[in-house]
């Protein structure tokens, strides 16, 4: 009598044991589910960075958003030969270089041209 008790109690520990393992099972297929390929709308934006190899290390976001001045720069023919840069910085702020010269700030950029491109720039990614 005592060994079929025994073994009903073992059975039913195996049962949850398995119920166990087959919840986590599901748990960790679940959170793998949700990693899945960025929406288009980052694709999209991650497309558009391009990674020079003498570039500084940078985030896509920076590499974008100076593709973006770029872009903005281009309509002006006295700032052809423009060299942009765009880094990021350890705490997650861009590194902005123009003309191989480093501002820590937008507003200390002379050209008043650049500044504008810049700001629209961050203001068109932040609209996204």
């Amino acid at each position: 009598m005592l060994n079929i008790a025994l073994l009903i109690q073992l059975g039913l520990l195996f049962a949850v044991l398995l119920l166990l393992v087959l919840i986590l099972a599901w748990v960790v297929t679940k959170r793998r589910s949700r990693s899945k390929e960025p929406s288009k709308e980052v694709q999209a934006m991650i497309s558009d960075a391009k990674f020079e190899d003498f570039e500084r290390p940078s985030s896509v976001v920076a590499e974008q958003i100076e593709e973006v001045v770029k872009g903005k720069l281009a309509g002006y023919p006295d700032l052809a030969d423009t060299v942009l840069d765009f880094g990021t910085m350890p705490d997650g702020s861009i590194d902005i270089w123009v003309n191989k010269r480093q501002y820590d700030d937008v507003k200390d950029i002379p050209d008043e041209r650049i500044r504008k491109a810049i700001q629209e720039a961050v203001e068109q990614f932040n609209v996204k």
